[in-house]
């Protein structure tokens, strides 16, 4: 009796292991890596883009008088149709990404590699600078390191007539130069430009960024909603394009 039901206990015992041990994990892969925000930078690409961030006294200022266009291709095959289309775009006019030879200081897009449009993203708030102003190094001394991608709020607001040029705060040389030295990943701002229209070939901030081939976010949007946050990753990778000295993005900031 003794016998029998030692041996039914551990046919229990053995029959509740097994259970256990094959018993699979909650599926978390769809889980782990999934971020709590996702936040927009980009703006949606129209054919007005380029006048609506610029004004019509910068376009005219620099000879630019091209807007965007979007040629539509009907198509038909049989009982199936659709579209195609030729978009012919200024690569500067909304939010881009500048390559060094849009400062004749370097290669194309094509010479970052694809991993210089991603990282941990750092973002500071430089609104108490007004515009016109430079913002110091004394800003990022205490938390950037090398490999940041480093984003500045200004809040800068595109001018509202087609007279007005645009105001916008830019950074210091000297904080420029500790950003690039260190090195950062990239460096971008919601402003109009990351430099002051006083800067050279050989200074200023396009200048110390562009010539150690780091890339160059410009007119972002919602950068401000970043403010305060922590656990951040940055995507903005353009077209790959033969030369191309920039090119309009749609960054995203996943939020974690």
């Amino acid at each position: 009796m003794k016998t029998s039901l030692c041996l039914a206990l551990l046919a229990l015992f053995l029959a509740v292991t097994v259970s256990c041990s094959t018993e699979e994990p909650p599926d978390e892969r769809g889980t782990r890596f999934a971020p709590s925000e996702i936040i927009d930078l980009g703006v949606l690409v129209t054919e007005d883009l380029p006048e609506r961030v610029w004004r019509k006294a910068k376009l005219a200022q620099l000879g630019f008088t091209e807007a965007n266009s979007f040629d539509v291709l009907p198509w038909t095959s049989g009982d199936i149709s659709g579209s195609n289309a030729y978009y012919t775009l200024f690569n500067h006019g909304g939010p881009h990404v500048d390559a060094p030879n849009h400062y004749d200081l370097g290669g194309g897009l094509d010479s970052f590699p694809v991993e210089a449009f991603s990282g941990p993203v750092k973002v500071f708030d430089a609104r108490s600078y007004p515009p016109g102003s430079s913002v110091p190094a004394e800003l990022f001394r205490r938390d950037v390191e090398a490999g940041d991608i480093v984003l500045i709020v200004t809040g800068y607001v595109p001018p509202v007539t087609d007279r007005a040029l645009p105001q916008f705060g830019t950074l210091t040389e000297e904080a420029a130069e500790f950003l690039a030295t260190l090195p950062v990943r990239a460096y971008g701002t919601d402003g109009f430009s990351v430099g002051s229209p006083d800067e050279t070939s050989r200074s200023g901030a396009h200048y110390s960024f562009l010539s150690r081939t780091i890339p160059v976010y410009e007119q972002l949007l919602n950068v401000d909603r970043l403010l305060g946050k922590e656990n951040m990753f940055f995507v903005g990778v353009p077209l790959n394009i033969n030369e191309g000295d920039g090119m309009i993005v749609r960054p995203v900031v996943f939020v974690y």
